[in-house]
């Protein structure tokens, strides 16, 4: 008994000499899905000024002294407090979300019956993580290696299409015109949407599910928040060229109001950038944002969105015949209200948009306004059952566009002594159609989807209907193969008098192979696309590689694609702008000390085809020259474009409810003259490049609060 005793007690003072107290706490933070939080807020509640983040897998090291109690946040998260003491060195917190473990409230979130069959997802994390993204969602998806975007704007174009055959969805409405053209560089560089209120964006580059209408090439679906916050907060944000404020307001346990506002100037950032900046004079942006959400009963809920904007932008207009300024303004309004009910294993949406808006674009004696208003209603009903997912709706999209004002009657003659003359016109698209999608789990490797969508022929529109194959293949959780072949149909204001509106009849087939880790992500895709027009068939094939890199605090992402694209019509056969030999996109994100981050991004592409002019003849009644174009088997490249941004960020704790996050950001660090187009002198004798951006600073700060 003696010798038991004294092992007992040998052990204990061996154990005791041997727990040394720890200097620091390591851990990993992540959610009821065991999915890492990347970016979660952690500090020492007996002083919030000892505190770090987690990192892109969701780790974290704390330093501690003495027994303490660690606070961890995360937004949409229910707070937590793990206490710890001198011999507590590692740690693993889950953290649930707030609304399911609120029981008053129930979020119904509406979800897209083809989600399988997306390529990509970028949540609202990720869009403000993303160097390339610039906290833009559109942006965002021109970090994605399916954009074929060939300028800087957020008119996204997918695998070699138009940007005007790709669908942009808001709530299930869909939203016609989606930038702004008041930015800097004038060509649409941000989008319309504000990521403060943007739950999720989900990309078809291929095949677009046939429960959205009017897409043809691609569809981006933008899904608002559907959560209530635990408690109010406040972002001020102040740059060179921008003062915004976003509130997020909990109402009622049921009820959540978010309200934003921003106005843009142009006087700092031009002044501190003036050779990038040399052709604009003035632009400036004020918009206002609502978005309210509402649970009335754990399967009911409304999201109610609304936006105005209004801008203005001047700029040097450079044309043979005429140099002057060149003057455009909008002012627009849109409304989106989504009401979902659940009904057993069944859900009943409504999805009603409401868009006016108004443009004006002045130079020389031209002098335009375009009205537009765009109404969109849909009743939907989708059933969930363990095999078999059908969804069936109708929707009702009447578009029409108001065109009036002065505009030159000669292409080459635009300046004020030069003819003009008066146009007016009104088109009307009213697009009645019904659908219905059906998707089947043949077994827990094997996924197939079937779609159809027939329109309800107005006036003289063509009749015509829209149908779609998916199939998806995960013989492991980690490997997946999605083949999805399909024809769709949109209908468009063409803005030409002979042809007011325009029909994209598309048929494409796509194979995208993908492996994914928590660490690495490798995809391939090849993809082939015909749309039919009444001016033309454009023809596209490519394919795309992806790999992404993530590892504790770096997160890296490559992507290559190769396209070959052509337009034929009766006569002719040539190369589209599409047609790329490569298009190769790359960023890089490093954190380190916890709060600061850097980041970098590069875009490498083929330049893109054009028709140069190779003579003119002099017009003796106008005193203008008037060029000729070569021939379309003569076509040109103009240079290739590279621009390599970067951006460097500090997170500074100002107390315990406020954050204060400074950054400075370049475009085109290599100040590479990336020509957008070629300009002339009067008599066409002279060749000039305009560029797109030249080199940009940019800095400022955003308070959290």
């Amino acid at each position: 008994m003696r010798a038991i005793l004294l092992l007992v007690l040998i052990t204990i003072a061996f154990t005791k000499a041997e727990a040394q107290p720890c200097s620091e706490i390591k851990g990993i933070v992540r959610d009821a899905l065991l999915l890492p939080l990347p970016g979660a807020n952690i500090y020492l509640q007996s002083n919030w000024r000892v505190g770090t983040s987690t990192d892109t897998l969701g780790r974290f090291t704390l330093p501690i002294s003495q027994p303490d109690t660690v606070v961890v946040s995360f937004i949409g998260y229910r707070e937590q407090f793990i206490p710890i003491s001198n011999s507590t060195c590692e740690v693993v917190i889950t953290l649930e979300s707030i609304t399911t473990q609120t029981q008053e409230v129930v979020v119904v979130a509406e979800r897209l019956i083809a989600e399988e069959f997306r390529t990509f997802k970028a949540t609202k994390l990720q869009i403000y993580t993303n160097p390339a993204a610039r906290a833009d969602p559109l942006l965002a998806v021109n970090a994605m290696p399916s954009s074929t975007t060939l300028d800087e704007s957020a008119n996204i174009s997918l695998r070699g299409s138009t940007a005007q055959e790709t669908g942009i969805y808001l709530n299930n409405v869909p939203i016609y015109d989606g930038v702004r053209y008041s930015q800097l560089n004038g060509i649409g560089t941000f989008s319309i949407f504000n990521t403060a209120i943007i739950n999720n964006v989900q990309v078809f580059p291929g095949n677009p599910p046939l429960e959205y209408g009017n897409a043809s090439a691609g569809l981006i679906a933008l899904q608002t928040e559907s959560t209530v916050p635990e408690k109010n907060s406040t972002q001020v944000s102040v740059t060179l060229a921008n003062v915004g404020i976003n509130t997020q307001l909990r109402i009622n346990p049921k009820s959540a109001l978010i309200v934003f506002s921003n106005y843009q100037y142009s006087g700092l950032v031009t002044g501190l950038n003036k050779k990038a900046f040399k052709h604009i004079k003035q632009f400036n942006t004020t918009d206002l944002g609502l978005h309210y959400f509402h649970a009335w009963k754990p399967n009911t809920s409304v999201r109610i969105f609304n936006y105005s904007l209004k801008e203005s932008f001047v700029y040097d207009f450079i044309h043979p015949s005429y140099r002057g300024d060149f003057n455009a303004g909008k002012i627009r309004n849109f409304t989106t209200l989504t009401f979902q009910h659940r009904i057993g294993n069944g859900e009943l949406s409504f999805n009603q948009g409401a868009s006016f808006g108004k443009s004006d674009f002045a130079y020389s004696v031209s002098d335009i306004q375009i009205n537009s208003v765009d109404l969109f209603s849909s009743l939907n009903y989708h059933h969930t059952s363990r095999w078999i997912d059908f969804k069936t709706g109708f929707s009702y999209d009447a578009r029409k566009q108001k065109f009036a004002g002065v505009i030159p009657l000669l292409g080459y003659a635009l300046g004020t002594e030069h003819p003009h003359f008066n146009a007016a016109s009104t088109t009307r698209i009213p697009l009645t159609e019904w659908y219905s999608y059906g998707k089947l789990t043949i077994n827990e490797k094997w996924t197939a989807g079937l779609g159809l969508r027939k329109n309800f022929p107005a006036g003289n529109q063509p009749n015509y209907t829209s149908m779609q194959v998916n199939l998806k293949w995960q013989p492991i959780e980690k490997l997946s193969w999605l083949v999805g072949i399909g024809q769709y149909h949109k209908l468009d204001f063409a803005r030409n008098e002979e042809i007011p509106t325009i029909q994209y009849d598309n048929q494409q087939a796509s194979s995208d192979l993908s492996f994914k880790t928590n660490r690495y992500e490798l995809t391939a895709s090849v993809f082939s696309k015909r749309t039919v027009t009444q001016i033309n068939r454009q023809y596209a094939n490519g394919l795309e590689l992806f790999a992404r890199y993530i590892k504790q605090k770096v997160t890296a992402q490559f992507s290559f694609t190769t396209l070959q694209a052509r337009i034929k019509t009766e006569d002719l056969s040539y190369r589209s702008s599409y047609d790329l030999g490569y298009f190769a996109k790359g960023n890089i994100q490093y954190r380190f000390k916890q709060t600061w981050s850097v980041a970098a991004f590069a875009l490498w592409r083929q330049g893109a085809w054009y028709q140069p002019v190779v003579s003119s003849v002099f017009d003796p009644q106008w005193q203008v020259y008037e060029p000729n174009l070569s021939l379309y088997n003569q076509q040109e490249r103009v240079p290739d474009y590279f621009s390599l941004s970067g951006n460097i960020s500090k997170v500074f704790a100002l107390s315990e409810k406020m954050t204060l996050i400074s950054f400075l950001s370049a475009e085109n660090i290599t100040n590479h003259f990336n020509v957008q187009a070629y300009t002339y002198n009067f008599e066409y004798s002279i060749k000039t490049a305009q560029y797109f951006s030249l080199r940009t600073i940019y800095f400022g700060a955003v308070v959290n609060f």
